[in-house]
């Protein structure tokens, strides 16, 4: 490309200067003159735009990229995407919005629903295949959305039971629980992440809880803190604050298989490790948050897509921001982020299953 420009541009030139060479100018030399100028001046341009033209990372250019928040403002999904949006527009320069749904089955139903050219795309939980499963949701993951990356691990979430509950450790709760099959009241939603947090520590330890409506997680802080609920989860933060006041305490985290409460905060004490860690090396829980587009969107636009969000991980502001709201900043080519997201949904899928709750597959 530059040789050829090259050339053009040098003939240009020595056409300019021969006919600057005569005494006189014919039409025809003029002519001639003028057309070199053009090519000279169009092949120069070429060449500059093709040297300075943006990286194609896939989302469309010139037009505003829209990120679907399914939640309100505030919470962990809307804070991170915050995070990616405002990295998206430094490290690849794209203009961005974010808007929110106050329920996060509207938020996924707007993705699905909207044109599959890369404008519009969310950051979905574990809530958008439990929906689904559970028949609360007509957006099937896997048919009516694409998959672009799986992202940041939800990071860690505390077992919380109130501050004068017969047990300190995880194991003592199981012991007590054996002890009073379906006594102990869990808080949770009818359908969610925490239904299925509860349902794998059922199915694991061999005991029974009663499943006792609590959506929110400032209800379940309220409950806990009267003694309304035997057990519940809480946010790290939340739950230190509220530990801190006397009015709960913390039992075990739960997280992702291997991650250890020392990879969030060293300084917090043995009640805040993990279930694991506290000798049920079979109990854990994966929650990683995904990047998803309607269905029908072009593979090589979406790996393009995949690769420009590891620039996002990248960002050290991004990186910062997810960790100070508890996530852990991950980033998965698009084969792993299949792989990921298929192994969680069959372990939802087998959790429903044994809460009696699946409606679809």
């Amino acid at each position: 490309m530059k040789k050829r420009t090259l050339a053009i541009i040098m003939a240009a030139l020595m056409a300019m200067g021969a006919t600057a060479c005569g005494s006189s100018q014919t039409p025809e030399t003029k002519a001639q003159e003028t057309k070199a100028q053009e090519a000279a001046t169009t092949a120069a341009g070429t060449e500059a735009s093709a040297e300075t033209s943006e990286e194609d990372y896939g989302f469309p250019t010139g037009e505003t990229i829209t990120w679907v928040v399914p939640g309100k403002a505030g919470g962990g999904s809307d804070l991170a995407i915050r995070y990616m949006s405002e990295a998206m527009t430094r490290d690849l320069g794209l203009t961005n919005t974010v808007t929110n749904y106050d329920s996060n089955t509207v938020g996924h139903q707007t993705v699905a629903n909207a044109k599959p050219d890369g404008t519009t795309i969310t950051l979905a939980t574990a809530a958008l295949n439990i929906q689904w499963i559970t028949g609360n949701s007509d957006v099937n993951p896997k048919e009516d959305l694409t998959l672009i990356a799986a992202m940041d691990d939800n990071g860690f979430s505390a077992l919380c039971a109130p501050a004068n509950a017969p047990y300190n450790t995880f194991q003592e709760l199981v012991e007590y629980a054996k002890a009073n099959p379906g006594k102990l009241n869990a808080g949770m939603p009818n359908s969610g992440n925490n239904t299925m947090q509860f349902g794998r520590i059922q199915k694991t330890a061999d005991i029974q809880f009663n499943a006792v409506e609590a959506s929110s997680e400032s209800d379940r802080l309220t409950a806990l803190a009267g003694g309304f609920i035997d057990l519940g989860f809480a946010g790290i933060g939340n739950a230190k604050e509220y530990e801190a006041a006397g009015k709960l305490k913390v039992i075990a985290t739960i997280a992702g298989d291997g991650l250890k409460i020392s990879d969030y905060d060293a300084t917090l004490p043995d009640n805040y490790k993990t279930i694991q860690e506290q000798g049920y090396e079979d109990l854990y829980w994966n929650v990683k948050h995904y990047v998803y587009g309607p269905a029908g969107m072009d593979q090589a636009q979406v790996e393009k897509m995949n690769a420009a969000l590891e620039k996002i991980y990248n960002d050290k502001d991004c990186h910062d921001g997810l960790v100070s709201v508890g996530h852990i900043p991950e980033w998965h080519d698009l084969a792993e982020s299949v792989e990921i997201r298929d192994a969680e949904y069959q372990a939802e899928i087998e959790v429903s299953e044994y809460l009696g709750i699946k409606v679809n597959d």
